[in-house]
C-alpha cells in the first residue's frame, strides 16, 4: 500500500481505537459491573483482530496484531475485575 493509504488508517482507525480502549480501561477500573462482560468483550475483540490477521487481502501493515494484543489487554483488566 502507499504511504498515504498507511498514513489515512493509522489517523482514521489506529488511533481513535487506542484512545477509545484507553476510554474503556479508565471506565471498566470504575465501574462496579461484573468482569465477565469486560472479558467477553475482550475475547470478541482479540477475535476480530484474529480474523483481520488470517485474512490474506486485507493489508493494514500489522495494525490488525495491535487489535489483537488490545483485545487480550481488555480480557486481563476484567479478569482483574472478577473477584
Amino acid at each position: 500500500m502507499s504511504p498515504i493509504v498507511n498514513i489515512f488508517i493509522f489517523v482514521l482507525v489506529v488511533i481513535p481505537l487506542l484512545i477509545y480502549s484507553a476510554y474503556l480501561i479508565v471506565v471498566m477500573l470504575k465501574n462496579t459491573d461484573s468482569g465477565k462482560k469486560y472479558i467477553l468483550f475482550g475475547i470478541q475483540v482479540s477475535l476480530i483482530g484474529g480474523i483481520l490477521v488470517l485474512d490474506d487481502n486485507i493489508d493494514f501493515n500489522g495494525y490488525e496484531y495491535s487489535i489483537v494484543i488490545l483485545g487480550l489487554i481488555l480480557s486481563m483488566v476484567g479478569m482483574s475485575k472478577n473477584k
